[in-house]
């Protein structure tokens, strides 16, 4: 018999609908919630200040969330998001008192950049995070993300061959992540590789700031709409390799990341900490240090596949498991003894 479980989550690129899918898949009964009250421009802008600017929005769906915990008769809470983590010790903790429920949470945002979380942390029974540093630091249990169903059975090689060399698809507001994107790219392009660019900004007004505060966004062409998951499969399948990032001060592996290990493609990062785990075994990651160049014979070589209970351990099936307590716990990363 299921679990009956409240999925606690942002929207955005449909990853709380793939979790959702996958919990309904391995049969369990999934209610989905935002974890903030607004989405809007405006409580963004001011949520982005400080949570205080917005207490009020915040409070009045604290309440509505109690309620809605309380009546639900849930086995099982799970949050997953980070910084967007909104409500005061005070406003969880109600939300916590209304229920028996087990209580889980997943974040795929540095703990520090966690404004609120981290005054709530020991309301949930386990605490889950991609960041292998603060697992270390604050005692949390260290599960990569996943990669869904959507990359299944892409051709080693497409027919017809590669269209392009690499290709990045992906936000780049954060400042550092951009000038790093923008690094591998302008490199590759001029060892004349193809590359395949989709800057992401969630906003015109997002993309005039950062142009006006930062030079290296000048000039650049950004898209303010986010690509289907049908486009991105179909541009990774015809990409050599994929170009990722992370956000400053974090070492967890990316969404992207994960994807380019369930496309079967090779990576090349900015991020030292890829090379550790255990899918960088056959050579297909690349580490961009800032100097160099990406070694041409990256290029030339065919795509190592791994062994299968290396594609399992990133696999949203078992990040499911994982958090529903179904799975042991991750191995694939050689520092430490997380």
């Amino acid at each position: 018999m299921g679990y009956r479980i409240l999925l606690m989550a942002p929207t955005f690129f449909g990853y709380r609908d793939r979790v959702r899918d996958e919990l309904a898949r391995q049969g369990h009964s999934v209610v989905c919630v935002d974890d903030r009250p607004s989405e809007s421009v405006s409580f963004r802008s001011l949520a982005k200040i400080s949570y205080r600017l917005v207490d009020g929005q915040i409070a009045k769906y604290a309440e509505s969330l109690k309620k809605k915990v309380a009546t639900g008769d849930y086995d099982l809470l799970i949050f997953m998001g980070g910084m967007s983590f909104c409500f005061t010790r005070d406003q969880f903790s109600s939300i916590r008192s209304s229920s028996n429920a087990r209580f889980v949470s997943y974040l795929w945002d540095a703990f520090n950049n966690c404004e609120r979380f981290g005054a709530c942390r020991d309301l949930f029974d386990d605490v889950y995070s991609f960041e292998p540093s603060d697992c270390e630091r604050y005692g949390l249990k260290f599960r990569p993300l996943f990669f869904s169903g959507a990359y299944d059975g892409l051709p080693l090689v497409p027919d017809g061959g590669f269209t392009y060399d690499a290709c990045f698809i992906g936000s780049v507001h954060q400042p550092s992540k951009f000038e790093a994107v923008s690094s591998i790219c302008d490199n590759l392009e001029s060892q004349g590789l193809r590359v395949f660019r989709y800057f992401f900004m969630p906003s015109k007004s997002a993309a005039s700031l950062r142009r006006l505060t930062n030079p290296a966004y000048r000039g650049v062409e950004f898209s303010f709409e986010s690509l289907s998951t049908e486009k991105i499969v179909e541009i990774y399948a015809r990409s050599k390799a994929i170009v990722d990032s992370p956000q400053a001060g974090q070492r967890g592996l990316t969404m992207r990341t994960l994807e380019a290990i369930g496309a079967h493609r090779k990576l090349i990062t900015a991020n030292p900490d890829a090379a550790l785990y255990d899918f960088a075994s056959k050579g297909d990651v690349a580490v961009w240090s800032g100097k160099g160049s990406v070694p041409s014979q990256f290029f030339t070589t065919p795509y190592r596949v791994l062994p299968d209970e290396v594609y399992r351990g990133y696999s949203i099936e078992t990040f499911v498991k994982a958090l529903l307590g179904n799975e042991p716990a991750y191995k694939g990363y050689e520092k430490g003894n997380l």
